[in-house]
């Protein structure tokens, strides 16, 4: 069931769905195809961060994203790629996204991330948004969470594309 989340945001997105991800067949684009196939091939155990690196997914890089866990509602935008910043409209490396954030959209943001953290599972999301002058373009992206030594979630990494 896809959760719909409408609202008035000074970043790009208009409206974002999220659900469940299950398959790799849920996703139309490659990049966000290949972090979902790489995260679902560890199983039923997500994947620990150390797993990751980045020189691995390099054809993907550009629509890469990582965001650290600090504390319920306290987040850390670590990394984003080229076509990640060229979505959101803005960098967001470095920045702290918390849900008493003065944006709307951290605040959103910072609330689907506590959700992920519980449910530790892969999420999908879809929906239009505003970019290239064009006012709707839809885009897809993939959000898998991944834990530590300890098996305690410790980062968020995305992947998001636009739709041809």
């Amino acid at each position: 069931m896809a959760v719909f989340e409408h609202a008035d945001r000074s970043d790009n997105f208009h409206k974002i769905a999220r659900e469940s991800a299950v398959s790799v067949e849920d996703f139309a684009t490659e990049p966000v195809r290949a972090l979902f196939s790489w995260w679902q091939s560890f199983g039923c155990t997500a994947p620990q961060y150390s797993d990751f690196d980045v020189s691995d997914h390099w054809k993907i890089a550009p629509h890469l994203y990582v965001i650290q866990y600090l504390a319920p509602g306290k987040y850390l935008y670590r990394l984003n790629g080229e076509q990640v910043v060229e979505i959101i409209g803005v960098s967001k490396r470095g920045q702290k996204i918390t849900r008493k954030d003065s944006l709307l959209e951290n605040r959103l943001l910072a609330e689907y991330m506590d959700f992920l953290v519980e449910d530790n599972a892969c999420r999908r999301c879809y929906g239009t948004l505003a970019l290239f002058g064009k006012n709707y373009l839809e885009f897809e992206s993939v959000d898998c969470p991944v834990t530590n030594s300890q098996g305690d979630i410790e980062f968020i990494i995305g992947a998001i594309s636009t739709l041809d």
